[in-house]
């Protein structure tokens, strides 16, 4: 009962904040900077969405001699079996992130539109949060399931979480794309997945090169890591290969999206 009086409260405060606040300026487009000083270390953020366990688990094997490091946002976490949570732990132990996705992956806009901001946590935020807790697997940031998102549930969801990530596409200039972290606690994230239309390595490695030349720290996300891509939301080994020797070769960092929300706070 007094988590839903508590609740009540934050819904009066956020329909308040959301009429007065202008768009996130993670929303711009990124400015390129000259300063070779200026920023943390380069790198990259590698996020994996929803429940591909098993793959994930895979991808670490093959991956590891890069150092590499990852956040797996997982979704329907209450369906897992106890050994794909065991797989889980054993990724957080080896240094890796555990996310949230959801716990039914619902469209976060549409469920508030249809149902209200108190059925949309207590259905989709809550369940997920209480069972990723009770296996010692509490998640700081979150993942939107389809990239929806917009003001109102960015302001919900950063009451909950230290760091939120959207979506971004197209294939555009490096220095306007907009999956770079920018001392924002909203970041968003280009996808890698072959089915994307903006899919090319190459053009994955130029953000990498403009990360590492602007002191940048480029986000990606991707879903199913596969040997060889047969359906949508896959991505080869051969991708994550080249984006992980790239960024082993040229001395960049790889970042959990949970340090993004520490380099925030100290910048």
């Amino acid at each position: 009962m007094l988590r839903i009086k508590n609740y009540l409260l934050f819904i009066l405060t956020l329909v308040l904040f959301s009429c007065s606040q202008d768009d996130d300026i993670a929303e711009q487009p990124a400015e390129q900077t000259t300063d070779q000083t200026a920023g943390p270390q380069s790198g990259v953020v590698l996020t994996f969405d929803d429940d591909y366990v098993d793959e994930w688990y895979e991808a670490n094997t093959l991956l590891q001699p890069y150092n590499w490091k990852a956040t797996f946002f997982v979704t329907k976490f209450n369906q897992l079996s106890g050994a794909k949570i065991q797989e889980l732990k054993d990724l957080k132990s080896q240094g890796h992130e555990i996310g949230a996705h959801g716990v039914n992956h619902l469209n976060a806009p549409n469920y508030i539109s249809a149902n209200g901001t108190a059925a949309y946590m207590n259905d989709e935020i809550f369940p997920m949060l209480d069972a990723m807790r009770e296996n010692n697997l509490a998640p700081t940031s979150f993942a939107y399931p389809y990239g929806a998102r917009d003001k109102a549930t960015d302001n919900l969801l950063l009451s909950e979480f230290q760091i939120i990530r959207g979506t971004t596409y197209d294939m555009i200039n490096p220095a306007y794309q907009n999956c770079y972290f920018d001392n924002n606690r909203l970041v968003f994230g280009l996808g890698i997945d072959n089915n994307y239309s903006h899919f090319s390595v190459s053009y994955f490695l130029s953000l990498l090169e403009y990360a590492k030349n602007n002191n940048k720290i480029v986000i990606f996300y991707a879903h199913k890591p596969v040997s060889t891509v047969k359906n949508n939301y896959e991505t080869e080994f051969k991708t994550l290969i080249e984006i992980c020797n790239y960024v082993k070769k040229n001395k960049m960092k790889f970042y959990k999206t949970s340090e993004l929300y520490a380099l925030q706070k100290s910048i």
